[in-house]
């Protein structure tokens, strides 16, 4: 037991350092590790996953996410917004939810983790600096606004004439 407590530390410490991301997330990264670990990692003797033993049939691991990823988050009303305000908060990925589909987003605007459904996550780099930018804002938005159209690339306008 203490063996496996052990590499959960360590896989939480690796992704903290890795991601520069401060240390009061720690919960966060030991409950992702954790999550996934029982998804994925399969027991030498018996030949399945720890979920597999658990709810007799395989897990499906197709919404995982890169942790630490960029991601933006709909705004849907919770904040009352202008015509000409923006429509997504920048979020950086934490996990997943435990007790519904949802996953755990920092909101960078409001600094406060909580729990989205209507996220689109860029998953081409990791958020080099934990908190800090990593690309421009034409960049970021672009990849927002080619995700949200089912993969069909809007062209930023150049000039208003």
């Amino acid at each position: 037991m203490e063996r496996k407590n052990r590499s959960l530390e360590e896989l939480a410490r690796t992704i903290l350092n890795d991601y520069a991301l401060p240390k009061c997330f720690w919960d966060d990264v030991v409950s992702t590790v954790c999550y996934v670990m029982n998804r994925v990692l399969i027991r030498p003797i018996l030949k399945k996953t720890p979920y597999e033993l658990l709810n007799e049939r395989k897990p499906n691991i197709s919404h995982l996410k890169v942790f630490g990823c960029k991601c933006y988050i709909l705004n849907n009303g919770k904040e009352s917004s202008g015509k000409f305000d923006a429509k997504s908060y920048k979020g950086i990925f934490l996990g997943y939810s435990l007790s519904s589909h949802a996953n755990r987003i920092y909101n960078k605007k409001l600094m406060t983790v909580e729990e989205f459904i209507h996220v689109v996550f860029d998953e081409t780099n990791k958020c080099e600096q934990g908190l800090a930018k990593s690309n421009t804002e034409e960049d970021e938005q672009n990849i927002f606004l080619k995700n949200l159209d089912n993969n069909t690339e809007i062209q930023p306008v150049d000039s208003v004439k």
